[in-house]
C-alpha cells in the first residue's frame, strides 16, 4: 500500500514510521492555522521523534553483525608477484654419471694408497664449462593466485595456483636449462568433531540473524509505543483545552451570580445598602472568593493547558521554538464509548493470550534466547577435540625456455600424473579451559535471555491486570459521575428560582456551582483516561495498529484506538 514511501538506501524499518497511518501521504503543517486530527499526531510522532532515529541506529547495528558473521564465509581471492635471487651450493657430479656427458672434464682427487704413500686417482668428472663454479645462482620470479572458502558446514577448500620462472645467472644453461614449473592444488580440509557442521561453523551466524530480526521487532515495537504515547499526550492536550473551557465557564457563571448578590445590595440609598450589606456579608465575602478563587482558577487551567501543549511538542518531536505556535487538536475526546458493562475474567484471560501471541518486544526476547541457543550450542560442540580430514590433489608442469609462452604453458607441459596427500591432523590444548570457559559464559548468556523472556511474560500480566482493573473501574465510576452532573445541573437550575433574598440560596447556588463544575471535570477526566487506556490496552495486547507481510504495512485506524479489543 506504501510501496512509494520506501527507499534503496535505508534499511526496510527507516521507512515505517512515514507509511505508518493509512491514508496519509505527507506530513501534516502542524503550525498552520488549523487543528491538527490525532491521526496525523501518530504521524507526525513518527516521523519527527528523534528517539526513532536511536531505535533505528539499533537495527543498522544488528545488520551490520550479521553481514560482519556472513563476511566469513565468503570467497576469499589472492594473488601476488615475487621476484629474488638464490644461491646454492653445488655437489660433485660422479664420473658414472658425467663421463658420457657433454663437455665433460677429469677431475683428479689425492688419495692415500695402502702403503700410506698419497697418489692421484680419477674419482669424478665436473659440470664441464660450469667446472669454474661451485654454486647455482638463478634469479627467481613466482606468480601465484589462489581462493579460498570457507562453508557453514565447517570445510574448507582452496584452488592454487603457483608458476615460478627459474633462470640461471652464473651456470650455462646447456646443463641446467631455464625452467618454468607450474603446480596446481586443490586442498579441502573437513572437521571431524570442533568446528564440524553448521551447529559450529555457522553459530554466530546464526545468533546474529535471530539478534537481528529481534531488533526489527524491538524497533516496531518501539514505534507502537511512539505511537501510543502520541496518542495519550494528545488526549492529555484536548483534556486540558476542555478542562479549560469548562473552567471559563464556570467562571462567568459564577460572575454572573455574584454580579446579580452585587445588584441586589445597591441601593441609591446609602444607608438602605449599608443595612443590605451589612445583612449579606457572609454572601458579599463568599461571593467576592468564589470570584478570586474561579479566576485563579482560569490561571491555573491556563498554565496546565501550556504544559500539556509543551508535552504534546515534545511527544511529536518538534523544535522547542516552534513549541508555542502548536496546532491544537480537532478530535474530540471520545464520547460513550464506555461499555455499560464488563467482563473482567474472560477479557483478561483473552488479552493475555492476545499478548502472548502478537507483542513484538515478547517474540523480540525469544528470538534472542534463540540466538543465545545457537552459541550454547557452538559452545557444546567446540569442546571437542579438533581432528581434520585434509585431502590435497594437485599436478606440476614444467616448460623449459625464456619466452613468455614458456612461463604460460608450463601449466600443461610435462605433466607425468596427479600428486596427492591425505591426512589427519589432531589437536587438543591441555586443560581446554578457554572452551570450557566460553560454555560458561555461553550458558549464563542463555540464561539471561531465558529470564528475560520470563519477566517479559510477568509484566505483560500484570499490565494486562492493571487495565482490566481500571476498566473496571471506569465503567463502575462514569455512570455514578453522569448522574452527579445531571443532579448538581438539575439542584443548580432549582437554586436559581429562589430569590436573592435567602442567603443560604446564593451560598448554596454557589456551592452547588463548584460542584456542578468539578462533576463536569471527573466525568471528563474519566472519558479522556478511559480513551488513553483503550490505546494502551491495544499496545499492551500487540493490537495498536496491524502488520502485513512487511513492516512497510503497518497501519493504524481512529475506530480501532477508541474500542476495546474484541
Amino acid at each position: 500500500m506504501f510501496k512509494r514511501c520506501r527507499k534503496n538506501n535505508l534499511p526496510r524499518v527507516a521507512v515505517i514510521a512515514a507509511c505508518f497511518v493509512s491514508g496519509l501521504t505527507t506530513v501534516p503543517n502542524v503550525f498552520a492555522e488549523g487543528n491538527l486530527s490525532l491521526a496525523e499526531a501518530v504521524k507526525m510522532t513518527l516521523e519527527l521523534s528523534p528517539n526513532r532515529f536511536i531505535q533505528q541506529a539499533n537495527v543498522s547495528s544488528a545488520t551490520a553483525g550479521v553481514s560482519i558473521q556472513e563476511g566469513v564465509f565468503n570467497p576469499t581471492p589472492s594473488a601476488g608477484l615475487s621476484v629474488g635471487q638464490n644461491t646454492a651450493p653445488l655437489a660433485s657430479v660422479p664420473y658414472a654419471a658425467m663421463a658420457n656427458g657433454p663437455f665433460s672434464q677429469p677431475i683428479m682427487h689425492d688419495v692415500l694408497n695402502t702403503a700410506g704413500e698419497p697418489v692421484k686417482v680419477l674419482s669424478s668428472y665436473g659440470p664441464g664449462p660450469d667446472t669454474r663454479y661451485h654454486y647455482q645462482g638463478t634469479d627467481v620470479a613466482t606468480l601465484h593466485a589462489e581462493i579460498s572458502k570457507l562453508f557453514q558446514t565447517g570445510i574448507s577448500a582452496s584452488v592454487g595456483l603457483v608458476n615460478t620462472r627459474t633462470i640461471q645467472s652464473n651456470l650455462s644453461t646447456v646443463t641446467r636449462p631455464n625452467a618454468n614449473n607450474s603446480f596446481v592444488n586443490l586442498n579441502v580440509n573437513v572437521p571431524l568433531l570442533k568446528y564440524a557442521g553448521s551447529t559450529s561453523a555457522a553459530g554466530r551466524l546464526n545468533a546474529a540473524r535471530k539478534q537481528q530480526d529481534a531488533a526489527v521487532e524491538d524497533y516496531k515495537f518501539f514505534l507502537t509505543a511512539l505511537a501510543n504515547n502520541a496518542i495519550a499526550s494528545y488526549w492529555d492536550y484536548r483534556l486540558a483545552i476542555d478542562s479549560l473551557k469548562i473552567r471559563e465557564v464556570s467562571r462567568d457563571r459564577v460572575m454572573r451570580i455574584t454580579d446579580e448578590v452585587e445588584k441586589f445590595v445597591s441601593s441609591p440609598d446609602p444607608k438602605k445598602e449599608a443595612k443590605l450589606r451589612e445583612q449579606m456579608a457572609q454572601v458579599i465575602y463568599t461571593a467576592g472568593g468564589a470570584r478570586v478563587n474561579k479566576n485563579r482558577m482560569v490561571i491555573d487551567y491556563q498554565q496546565y493547558m501550556e504544559q500539556a501543549r509543551t508535552q504534546f511538542a515534545l511527544t511529536l518531536g518538534v523544535a522547542p521554538e516552534q513549541f508555542n505556535t502548536l496546532a491544537q487538536p480537532s478530535d474530540e475526546i471520545p464520547d460513550a464509548i464506555i461499555p455499560a458493562s464488563f467482563d473482567n475474567n474472560s477479557n483478561r484471560a483473552a488479552w493475555r493470550k492476545a499478548a502472548v501471541a502478537n507483542r513484538m518486544d515478547l517474540q523480540a526476547a525469544k528470538l534472542r534466547q534463540e540466538a543465545a541457543g545457537f552459541i550454547v550450542k557452538k559452545s557444546e560442540r567446540d569442546l571437542n577435540p579438533q581432528v581434520d580430514l585434509n585431502v590435497n590433489l594437485g599436478y606440476q608442469g614444467l616448460d623449459e625456455g625464456n619466452k613468455f609462452d614458456n612461463m604460460m604453458n608450463a601449466f600443461g607441459n610435462n605433466v607425468e600424473g596427479l600428486n596427492w596427500s591425505t591426512g589427519v591432523e589432531f589437536r587438543y590444548p591441555i586443560g581446554n579451559q578457554t572452551a570450557e570457559g566460553i560454555l560458561d559464559s555461553s550458558k549464563a548468556n542463555y540464561r539471561q535471555a531465558e529470564l528475560s523472556v520470563y519477566q517479559k511474560t510477568r509484566e505483560i500480566d500484570a499490565g494486562v491486570d492493571v487495565n482490566v482493573g481500571y476498566i473496571d473501574r471506569y465503567v463502575q465510576a462514569i455512570s455514578k459521575a453522569q448522574q452527579a452532573v445531571k443532579e448538581y445541573k438539575d439542584a443548580l437550575a432549582a437554586w436559581k428560582k429562589t430569590p436573592l433574598t435567602d442567603p443560604s440560596a446564593i451560598l448554596g447556588m454557589l456551592q452547588t456551582e463548584a460542584q456542578y463544575t468539578e462533576a463536569l471535570l471527573t466525568v471528563l477526566n474519566i472519558r479522556t483516561e478511559y480513551a488513553k487506556l483503550v490505546a494502551d490496552v491495544r499496545f499492551k495486547t500487540g493490537l495498536l495498529g496491524k502488520t502485513g507481510s512487511t513492516p512497510e504495512d503497518y497501519t493504524i485506524s481512529f475506530n480501532e484506538i477508541t474500542q476495546l479489543p474484541r
